[in-house]
């Protein structure tokens, strides 16, 4: 039977998500977590067919536990759950294996389509498709976050960027910077991320265009190298 992973430390959601979903108890286990180590040791020891986590929590919050998910579980999808409302986000559609956002207070019959939609995608066995970095940025710029993020694909490499409080600030590649760099790392495949701490001293802001269009500037430059090839 699938197993569906919800990880939020609001115990009162939790137990309200669990009764609502109580009816599909023939089609899927509901297990909880309160935070983002809890569902490590859940990951470590069960197979989990779909997660649902918050991202504001104690301990390890949200975007480290997606990150975690998408360096040892890349083939979970996964739904996020937000304070902060957004209809871009919540009507995206993706092509990686974050499936959805959702504002709080939640909207039951949209949030239960999307988990059985998660759980009936048929993916080749051994397919691997993890969260991209552009939904990584969009969350970062969702959640405001002040944050240090280094990503790597394959075996090239280690690319940095900096936010502050949800604004691209300063990215490094190799020996690119600013927004050639933020172009290159945005445009990375099966990247693997790993939140690390801010510096404490000040770091030049080398970045002008805000997340969305460096995320559309390099899907456009990606299309436009794709169609030479």
């Amino acid at each position: 039977m699938d197993k569906v992973l919800i990880v939020d430390d609001d115990r009162i959601l939790c137990e309200l998500i669990r009764k609502r979903l109580q009816k599909y108890n023939d089609r899927f286990e509901i297990m909880l977590a309160n935070d983002g180590e809890e569902a490590v040791e859940v990951l470590n020891q069960k197979s989990v067919s779909l997660l649902i986590t918050d991202i504001q929590m104690p301990k390890m919050d949200g975007m480290v536990l997606l990150s975690y998910i998408n360096s040892k579980h890349p083939h979970i999808p996964c739904i996020v759950m937000t304070s902060y409302p957004n209809r871009e986000l919540e009507a995206r559609n993706s092509n990686d294996n974050l499936l959805r956002f959702f504002s709080k207070p939640l909207q039951f019959d949209e949030f239960e389509e999307a988990i059985l939609r998660g759980l009936e995608q048929d993916m080749p066995e051994g397919s691997l498709k993890g969260i991209s970095v552009s939904s990584f940025l969009q969350m970062i710029q969702m959640e405001a976050s002040t944050c240090l993020i280094e990503v790597q694909s394959s075996a090239k490499e280690k690319a940095f960027f900096y936010f502050r409080e949800g604004v691209p600030h300063n990215a490094t590649y190799g020996n690119l910077k600013g927004e050639e760099a933020a172009y290159e790392i945005i445009a990375m495949r099966k990247a693997q991320i790993t939140f690390i701490n801010p510096p404490q001293e000040k770091v030049p802001k080398t970045i002008k265009t805000e997340t969305m269009g460096l995320i559309l500037e390099a899907f456009r430059r990606k299309d436009e190298t794709s169609g030479l090839s």
